[in-house]
């Protein structure tokens, strides 16, 4: 950066769209900062020292939470408007629609605002085989989900047919064959985080991974 000090001492930081600037306009907004307003800049060494949550030379792009735990991608805005997988669930995958405008990046926070995509061991989607939920969730994909199965009291219903349901965010409906997930079965609790990541505590009478098999002999009344 140039130097700002009468003995070459100090030197500027970085600068970036200001993250906190008021408009001054209705149609104008965001002047450039130094450090973007969310860092300090080190003018020793002309290098920005960015507040918890960004990062960039300028403190110019917002981080993803905890580096999405290991269990995600960390992607721009414009990026996730692409992904068939990315949440909320949606028929329309094309940015013209989803994100910007005329097919450009042109919001301003297209390529410096990022999320998590979590990973999944299975499809995400709302196609044939795929599910509508991901195996690992939240906000830094630090949860994860139980085995899913059909709630075994249920005889004619199967709660994981999700064939015209719509999907959470209301924004996509499930094609013929696409899948709910239904952890547990419905029929135990799913420790989604600390030790027993994705793992199903069964409610008494019902057993298997998912707590998809109903025993007989425990009392219990299966419904239609």
């Amino acid at each position: 950066g140039a130097v700002v000090s009468t003995d070459c001492t100090l030197t500027n930081c970085p600068v970036g769209l200001s993250w906190s600037g008021l408009p001054w306009s209705s149609t104008e907004a965001r002047v450039e900062a130094t450090c973007s307003d969310a860092g300090l800049c080190e003018e020793q060494t002309g290098t920005c020292q960015c507040f918890s949550g960004f990062d960039g030379i300028a403190c110019e792009r917002m981080d993803c939470f905890n580096d999405c735990s290991g269990h995600g991608q960390c992607l721009t805005m414009a990026e996730l408007a692409f992904m068939d997988s990315a949440l909320p669930l949606s028929a329309i995958t094309t940015l013209e629609a989803r994100y910007g405008s005329h097919g450009k990046a042109s919001a301003w926070d297209a390529d410096i605002v990022r999320g998590c995509l979590c990973d999944s061991s299975w499809s995400v989607g709302l196609s044939l085989g795929q599910r509508q939920q991901p195996e690992f969730f939240g906000a830094d994909c630090s949860l994860r989900r139980c085995p899913s199965a059909d709630d075994p009291t249920t005889v004619v219903t199967d709660e994981t047919d999700c064939s015209n349901v719509t999907a959470p965010g209301g924004r996509g409906v499930g094609k013929s064959g696409n899948i709910c997930h239904v952890d547990c079965a419905n029929r135990g609790l799913c420790d989604t985080g600390n030790n027993d990541l994705g793992r199903c505590t069964c409610f008494s009478g019902y057993s298997g991974a998912a707590c998809e098999r109903f025993e007989v002999n425990s009392g219990g009344v299966a419904t239609l």
